[in-house]
C-alpha cells in the first residue's frame, strides 16, 4: 500500500480523536443555560418632581396588556399600626365623594390597587391596562385618588371597631425582634391612632418617596400617557431622607411565654443581613422551603406558614407553627429523632439546616426552585414584588442589578454557594420565639 493510501491516524487515535469530541460537546453543553429564563430589559427616567422611574419589560410581554405600577416609600417608623391603619383607608371608599372602594371603582376598567408595608418600606401598587380605551380613564380615576384621598370618618370608627383586638403576629415579633427592651413600649392594643393622624401620615409618605417601578410592556403613546400621569401624581412627592447606614445586631434571644396549658403556637422571628446577591435571594428562598417543609413532616405540627421581610437595613424572617391535637407535651419534652425535627430554632443554625449538608436534598429543593422560577418570571406581578420587596435602589441590590444577574446567578448556584450565604444571613443570636399555650 502506497503512502498516500493509508489511514491519516491509527484506530487508538481515531478513538482518543472521538472520545476527546465527546468531552468537548459535554462541556459546550454544560455551558449552555440550563434555565428558562427571560431576559428583562430595564429603561430609567425620573419624574418632573425628581423621582426616580424604573421601567422593567421583556419581550414575552409583546401581546400582554397587563402593566403594573408601583409608588415606593421609605417612611420609617415603628408605628407599624398607625402605617397599617392608613393604607387600610387609602384603599377603602377614600374617593371624594364616594361610598364605594376603591377597587369597586377600578373593577369595570379592568384595574385594581394594592399596598405592601413592612417597618421599613411602603407601596402602594396598581394593576392596570395598557389598552387605550382603559388606560386614559385608569389614570385619571388614579390621579384624583393619590392627589388628595378622602379619610372618612364612618370608614375610620368601622375599622377601629373591627381591629382594635388584632394585632397581626409578625408585628408582635417586630416589636420583640427590633424595638429596645430596654424602653416601655406601649401595648399595641390600648394605643388609640386618630384619623388626623392617619391624613398626616400619609402626607408624609409624600415626602419619602423612593422609586416609581413600572413594569409591563407599553407602546410609545401609552409611554407618554403614563409618564404624565406620574408627573402629576407625584409632583408633591420629594425624595426620601432615610438612612442606609448598615445594621450591626447584637445578641438578643428570647423566649417568652404566653398563658399556661398545652403548647399551641409558637412565632419565632430572626434578624437577617441585608441581601446583596441573587445568590443570597436564592439561599434564603431554599432554606424558607427546607425549614417549612421539614416541620411539616411531623405529626404534632398542623402547619407552618413562614414570611420573609427583605427590607433595605434590617430584614427579618418570621414563621408560625400551628400544632395538633397529638401534641401533649413542649418539644423539649420528646425524644429523639422526633425532638430533633420538631425543634425549629436548630434550623436558624447554618450548618444543621438538612439541605446545607445533603448535596442531594440541596438539588431536589434547587431544582423545584428553578423550575417554578421559569413560571413565575413570566409574570408583571412577580417582578412588581421582586422591585419593591427583594431589590432596593437605594440599597446593595437593585432591580437592574438583579435583572441582569439572576439567570447566571441561577444556572452557576451550588451548595457551596448556600452554604456560605446562609452562614452570612442568618443570625442566630438575634432569635425570638413567642409561646402561646391553652
Amino acid at each position: 500500500m502506497s503512502d498516500s493510501n493509508k489511514p491519516l491516524f491509527s484506530r487508538p487515535v481515531l478513538a482518543a480523536i472521538m472520545l476527546f469530541c465527546t468531552l468537548a460537546i459535554w462541556l459546550l453543553n454544560l455551558a449552555v443555560p440550563s434555565s428558562k429564563l427571560p431576559t428583562p430589559h430595564i429603561e430609567t427616567w425620573t419624574t418632573t418632581s425628581g423621582i426616580p422611574v424604573v421601567w422593567l419589560k421583556q419581550e414575552q410581554w409583546k401581546n400582554s396588556n397587563k402593566l403594573e405600577i408601583r409608588f415606593s416609600f421609605r417612611s420609617v417608623t415603628t408605628d407599624t399600626t398607625l402605617i397599617q391603619t392608613t393604607l387600610a383607608m387609602l384603599m377603602s371608599d377614600s374617593l371624594p365623594l364616594s361610598t364605594a372602594s376603591i377597587n369597586q371603582r377600578l373593577m369595570p376598567l379592568a384595574a385594581r390597587a394594592s399596598s405592601y408595608y413592612d417597618h421599613e418600606s411602603q407601596t402602594i401598587g396598581l394593576t392596570l391596562s395598557n389598552e387605550p380605551k382603559y388606560l386614559m380613564p385608569t389614570l385619571t380615576l388614579i390621579s384624583n385618588w393619590l392627589k388628595n384621598p378622602d379619610f372618612k370618618h364612618r370608614t375610620f370608627d368601622n375599622w377601629q371597631r373591627q381591629h382594635k383586638n388584632n394585632l397581626p403576629a409578625q408585628h408582635q415579633l417586630e416589636r420583640v425582634l427590633f424595638f429596645d427592651k430596654s424602653k416601655q413600649q406601649d401595648d399595641p392594643k390600648t394605643v388609640k391612632v386618630s384619623l388626623e393622624q392617619v391624613s398626616h401620615y400619609y402626607h408624609s409618605l409624600k415626602t419619602s418617596a423612593a422609586t416609581i417601578f413600572i413594569i409591563g410592556e407599553m407602546s410609545s403613546d401609552a409611554k407618554q400617557i403614563v409618564q404624565s400621569a406620574i408627573n402629576l401624581i407625584s409632583e408633591d412627592y420629594r425624595l426620601s431622607k432615610a438612612s442606609t447606614e448598615s445594621i450591626i445586631y447584637e445578641p438578643l434571644s428570647t423566649v417568652i411565654q404566653k398563658n399556661t396549658g398545652d403548647l399551641w403556637q409558637t412565632r419565632s422571628a430572626m434578624a437577617l443581613m441585608p441581601v446583596s446577591s441573587v445568590k443570597e435571594w436564592i439561599s434564603l428562598q431554599l432554606w424558607g422551603t427546607d425549614l417549612v417543609s421539614t416541620l411539616n413532616k411531623q405529626q404534632h405540627i398542623s402547619f407552618v406558614q413562614l414570611a420573609l421581610t427583605l427590607s433595605p437595613q434590617r430584614p427579618w424572617v418570621w414563621w408560625n407553627i400551628q400544632y395538633g391535637d397529638k401534641i401533649a407535651a413542649a418539644p423539649n419534652q420528646l425524644s429523639g429523632e422526633e425532638n430533633r425535627l420538631i425543634n425549629a430554632k436548630s434550623l436558624i443554625f447554618a450548618e444543621q439546616v438538612p439541605s446545607v449538608s445533603d448535596k442531594k436534598a440541596f438539588q431536589a429543593l434547587l431544582e423545584t426552585f428553578v423550575q417554578q422560577l421559569e413560571q413565575q418570571t413570566l409574570s408583571p406581578t412577580w417582578w412588581s414584588t421582586i422591585a419593591t420587596q427583594v431589590t432596593h435602589e437605594d440599597g446593595q441590590l437593585t432591580l437592574e442589578q438583579f435583572a441582569n444577574n439572576y439567570q447566571e446567578a441561577t444556572d452557576n448556584f451550588s451548595i457551596e454557594d448556600y452554604q456560605m450565604a446562609l452562614k452570612h444571613l442568618l443570625k442566630p443570636s438575634s432569635y425570638q420565639e413567642i409561646q402561646v399555650y391553652q
